[in-house]
């Protein structure tokens, strides 16, 4: 088995001298999550995925609180309009989305929705990410967009102005499982999900140590198999140091589709 690969400058910037205890956590967290929803799926006798992705859906947020919740500075939180709990961890807001259903799309390509990102996760990035450098050219905002970002921001505010923006993007599918896993920093460049890395880094999901996820219990399926092929893409990525933003700055938050449900999708609604 191979050895982890060490932890990055950036890892121990953010989560300090915790900061392999969190990677190894948020690992197994997401496994028990998709461990979780495979199970559902195969409950539902079903050849559509709608069960797989409604148990992820609400999965993935659960399994990261339940796992941090003993971890020192533990915060959560659930924005206006959300049945979901983010978790906060010594001023990191994770938020967890799926960026492809195989090992064959580049995690540089990598969207946090589907469709249009919903107010939050603008809201989120707006507020929590590197100041933006570039943004596509965007329709104006309905009336009701911007309502809906004003009642997300009510919440938000009552985080601390220094929060960052952990965007923790996975993928995976309900035969193969979970198949890769990042974390880093990103700015959100345009209305349709589209992220530039400024940093980004996988997080290892091999030689975790059986603990409370129960999804470390499932190995793969066979199918998997078609799977690794693939090659884990050569990201030469770097943190930048962060721009500080105006006093007066909002944000907001969005998630995945109907094999990951929609609630506004597996990879829209934290």
């Amino acid at each position: 088995m191979s050895a982890e690969p060490s932890l990055s400058g950036w890892a121990r910037e953010r989560f300090g001298e915790r900061a392999d205890t969190v990677r190894r956590q948020l690992a197994v967290s997401l496994l028990e999550a998709v461990g979780n929803a495979q199970d559902a799926q195969r409950s539902s006798l079903s050849d559509k995925n709608f069960a797989y992705g409604s148990a992820l859906m609400t999965r993935r947020y659960e399994a990261l609180v339940e796992g941090f919740r003993n971890e020192p500075d533990f915060q959560m939180i659930r924005p206006y309009g959300s049945p979901h709990h983010l978790v906060i961890l010594n001023g990191n807001l994770l938020l967890p989305f799926r960026y492809a259903k195989d090992d064959r799309t580049p995690i540089t390509e990598a969207r946090v929705s589907d469709g249009r990102v919903s107010a939050l996760v603008r809201e989120l990035f707006d507020r929590f990410s590197p100041t933006v450098s570039y943004h596509q050219e965007e329709l104006d905002l309905s009336a009701q967009e911007e309502t809906e970002r004003a009642s997300v921001r009510v919440e938000l505010e009552r985080l601390p102005a220094d929060t960052r923006l952990i965007p923790v993007a996975y993928a995976g599918n309900a035969q193969a499982g979970l198949i890769r896993l990042y974390w880093g920093e990103a700015e959100l460049i345009d209305g349709f999900g589209r992220i530039r890395w400024l940093h980004c880094e996988p997080v290892p999901l091999t030689g975790l140590s059986a603990g409370p996820a129960a999804s470390l219990r499932h190995a793969p399926p066979a199918t998997a198999a078609r799977f690794d092929h693939g090659s884990l893409p050569d990201l030469a990525l770097h943190a930048r140091s962060r721009i500080e933003r105006k006093n007066d700055t909002i944000f907001p938050v969005s998630s995945e589709t109907p094999e990951e449900t929609t609630v506004t999708g597996d990879n829209e609604h934290p």
